[in-house]
């Protein structure tokens, strides 16, 4: 039965061998075990097992309430109940983590990492790990100095720790058709390794909640119940969205996490050793549309970052001492008094959520009228820009360089009668153009006369790169890596 249910729906050659050494010729292995055999009843048995399952059961299903406005004076702002969230508590998971079979790899004391130069015998700082950066070294600091104690606890000498949180969340479709998606939120410890963290079945990430959709019966609510439904459609529908994300996050941020975060948490680590746990959030990966929900703001608006100030139209600076002086001078900060008074306009004195009043408080940063989670229940001090790290994946590979490849190809069908021509040289062998700005030449770059190399790394490029038909971002990696542009006068 473990072989019938390891995931692969398509039994391979690879997958026969394996039933063969694994199964028929294990030493565990007896004909009279399979009298009376029924792979009906016993998936049905296994099923029942996994139902009553210790990490199954630690799932419960809650509800999340949004608040929404009716758009009329005098009228209240109604209640919408959101079912559907499925999560577990966070201070379990980071029991079960600390308890883990990987927690003897966990770092529980920062420090600093240097390489000394055999040539130039110079000192060089290494910034490679959580564990060795500067903010957990502060954090580290703070908690041993300035931690609180539980008042039922006064005297207590454990070790004092931190847990280093790293959240990642990420819609998905779960077919090719029809409309089933989930939206998983999962939790890492950056006291482990990212070497040990990047391997798929080191099971170093843990499922925390999945996140419900707005459900279609919003609108026939909605519709019925605020006056200006027709002409705010949509500002509505982003608003209520954008409640429910943080409507989530008050959820999985309860009570005994904020405690835990206070007071910090005993566990018995693997080791055998109590200490006491303070939990801290360090890093949210997600993309960018996820990140404008996270960090409040406008998708693409005034002030796209979602960590600093820059405005758009300085966008172009990218890498310019000026960008750097605004990224460090101009630091996103969540506006709680402006937020909560934008919010005062909408549900009480009925402003439409882009209305000139509300836009008066937040245009001028792209804020919106959403009270952050991570703000309402960790405190002004949490600014949650600075936890929104660089997604690589949907940020450089299918993003910046998705759009260069894309507007490359275009250069090249551009380039007159010898377009096809180009285009062909550039998926059979190597890329050459003579555009008048622009010399485009990279003998190594044979895309599909490239073979898989690096252990299987970087795989054979078996169609047209060109046409970019189905691409993952992946593939994209794969085009960045084989391929060197060199940009030279003709």
């Amino acid at each position: 039965m473990k072989w019938l249910n390891n995931g692969n729906t398509i039994k391979s050659e690879a997958q026969m061998n394996e039933f063969v050494n694994n199964v028929i010729l294990s030493p565990e292995f007896s004909q009279e075990h399979l009298a009376g055999f029924d792979a009906h009843r016993e998936n049905h048995r296994l099923d029942e097992a996994l139902a009553k399952s210790s990490f199954l059961t630690q799932f419960k299903e809650s509800k999340v309430d949004i608040l929404v406005p009716s758009g009329a004076v005098g009228v209240p702002s109604q209640t919408f109940t959101v079912p559907g969230l499925l999560h577990r508590k966070l201070t379990t998971v980071i029991s079960d983590a600390f308890n883990s079979s990987l927690s003897h790899l966990f770092h529980f004391s920062p420090f600093k990492l240097y390489h000394l130069s055999p040539i130039t015998k110079k000192e060089e700082r290494i910034f490679n790990e959580i564990y060795t950066s500067d903010a957990f070294l502060e954090e580290h600091e703070k908690v041993q100095r300035r931690s609180l104690l539980p008042p039922e606890d006064l005297e207590c000498k454990r070790e004092k720790v931190i847990a280093a949180l790293m959240f990642s969340s990420d819609s998905t479709h779960l077919t090719n058709f029809g409309n089933a998606k989930a939206w998983p939120i999962y939790l890492m410890l950056g006291n482990l390794s990212k070497y040990i963290r990047a391997q798929p079945n080191s099971g170093a990430m843990h499922h925390l909640a999945y996140i419900p959709s707005l459900p279609d019966s919003f609108q026939d609510f909605a519709s019925n119940f605020h006056c200006r439904w027709k002409s705010q459609k949509k500002q509505i529908l982003s608003h209520c969205r954008r409640e429910l994300m943080h409507g989530v996050w008050n959820t999985i941020l309860d009570d005994d996490f904020l405690y835990a975060c206070s007071y910090g948490i005993v566990i018995k680590c693997i080791d055998g050793v109590e200490r006491r746990v303070y939990p801290r959030i360090f890093t949210y990966s997600a993309d960018y549309p996820e990140k404008v929900l996270l960090a409040c703001i406008r998708e693409s608006g005034l002030f796209p970052c979602h960590r600093c100030l820059i405005p758009k139209g300085a966008i172009h600076q990218l890498g310019f001492p000026e960008d750097i002086a605004i990224r460090i001078q101009s630091i996103r900060a969540f506006l709680v008094d402006k937020v909560e008074k934008a919010r005062n306009l909408i549900y009480r004195r009925a402003k439409p959520i882009n209305g000139v009043d509300v836009e008066e408080l937040l245009k001028e940063t792209s804020s919106v009228p959403t009270t952050n989670a991570f703000v309402n229940r960790l405190g002004r001090a949490f600014n949650p820009s600075k936890m929104l790290v660089v997604d690589l994946l949907h940020e450089f590979e299918i993003g910046v360089w998705k759009s260069l490849f894309t507007h490359l190809i275009r250069l090249l069908y551009a380039a007159g009668k010898d377009s096809d021509r180009l285009v062909t040289e550039l998926d059979k062998r190597f890329v050459y153009t003579t555009l008048p700005c622009c010399y485009l030449s990279n003998p190594s770059c044979r895309y599909r006369q490239i073979s898989t190399f690096g252990s299987g790394t970087i795989r054979k490029f078996s169609q047209n790169s060109s046409e970019m038909k189905k691409l993952a971002a992946r593939d994209f990696e794969d085009l960045l890596q084989v391929r060197l542009i060199i940009a030279a006068p003709p």
